[in-house]
């Protein structure tokens, strides 16, 4: 079963490779990898990562990873 914890968890690993990675991109492919229940389209009509997602990601990264809000990517520290 997929959870928010797997998902995210998923995602810091690709953060982590890739050392930077934009949300858009990550969006489409946390869709691909888990279904669309884990993204959604957000005010500005792009696609984003889900709240309970992020909430998670926030809880587990341990201070290593940073969210650019201009550039909405986030980075390993």
């Amino acid at each position: 079963m997929t959870t928010p914890q797997t998902v995210a968890e998923w995602l810091i690993e690709k953060i982590r490779a890739e050392g930077t990675l934009h949300e858009e991109e990550a969006s489409y492919l946390l869709e691909k990898q888990f279904g669309s229940e884990w993204v959604h389209v957000d005010v500005t009509g792009r696609m984003a990562v889900s709240q309970d997602v992020l909430k998670r990601l926030r809880q587990i990264h341990g201070g290593t990873i940073q969210w650019d809000n201009s550039a909405r990517c986030w980075s390993v520290l």
